[in-house]
């Protein structure tokens, strides 16, 4: 009977050494461009900023032509029926202003604001619909679709986020005018937005009408953005014979219930909640935010 040898030992498997650890070259330490001081924020010299926003008719552009020496985008043509009120004289427009992109060149037109102290656009809802072709013709698409023709095209939410960045462009160049002084008004339209309550039921609230996608929110970004948000509104409505009839004329509503959205950074306090819009010529508004009579 004859034996098997028994198989010769695995050879072990050379130890391998770790890499080698250099340390990350030193970081040069950068030299400061600025020196940064603390003061009280005042915000002096800086104008207002200010959403107007209501349903169509009730007055916003009228509302606007009273402002402090203002100069209209006008972005829809209801303004070349209007005069100022309190003056009788036809408004001030920027004229041949046609794409999103003209929007932005005028913005940044060196001297074009100089003459006056507040820039209304009228109105960022017709800016927004002009900012999707813009998007369209600026924006590729993803490789299966790099030319779109709808927002949907680009992508889950991708489109909506396309249009939350363009419109904020607006914001930045708008900050340039604030702090040389002009007052911004935005005038919108009036809707009505689902909002999401997560302690009952949700609810309808009346906002600007911008984009309220939950991803891509213009309208909280703009709302955020400005000191003021005022709603012109009836002060009183009530239903006879099933009809809504208005008793009181209308209001501006300047600070905000769980229906409706409003604020105001400059007409602080509880003393009011609605100024006085009773006719064309009642300007209380702008008497009340920028002084006078």
């Amino acid at each position: 009977m004859t034996t098997k040898a028994p198989p010769p030992p695995a050879k072990k498997a050379p130890l391998k050494m770790p890499p080698k650890v250099t340390a990350p070259p030193p970081v040069a330490a950068r030299t400061p461009t600025k020196t940064f001081v603390a003061e009280e924020w005042k915000g002096a010299n800086e104008g207002e900023k200010i959403i107007l926003y209501a349903k169509h008719g009730m007055g916003k552009t009228t509302l606007s032509s009273m402002a402090p020496s203002p100069v209209f985008i006008g972005l829809d043509d209801g303004g070349r029926k209007i005069v100022n009120p309190k003056t009788g004289e036809l408004l001030k427009h920027i004229p041949g202003i046609e794409t999103f992109q003209d929007v932005r060149d005028a913005l940044h037109q060196v001297g074009l604001f100089d003459p006056y102290e507040t820039v209304v656009i009228d109105t960022v809802t017709q800016l927004q619909h002009l900012a999707l072709p813009h998007i369209l013709a600026t924006v590729r698409g993803p490789k299966e679709c790099p030319k779109c023709i709808n927002i949907e095209q680009y992508g889950y939410h991708k489109g909506y986020r396309h249009l939350y960045d363009t419109m904020h462009h607006i914001l930045g160049d708008l900050n340039s005018l604030v702090h040389k002084g002009k007052n911004i008004i935005l005038v919108c339209q009036r809707v009505q937005a689902n909002v999401s309550n997560s302690g009952g039921e949700d609810f309808l609230c009346d906002v600007p009408d911008l984009q309220t996608d939950a991803k891509a929110n213009i309208a909280a970004d703009y709302m955020d953005w400005v000191d003021n948000i005022f709603m012109i509104d009836h002060l009183n409505i009530v239903t006879t014979d099933r009809k809504a009839v208005t008793s009181g004329g209308r209001v501006i509503r300047v600070h905000p219930e769980i229906h409706f959205e409003a604020k105001s950074r400059t007409l602080k306090g509880s003393e009011f909640d609605t100024v006085s819009f009773e006719n064309a010529q009642d300007d209380s508004i702008w008497q009340f935010l920028f002084g006078g009579e």
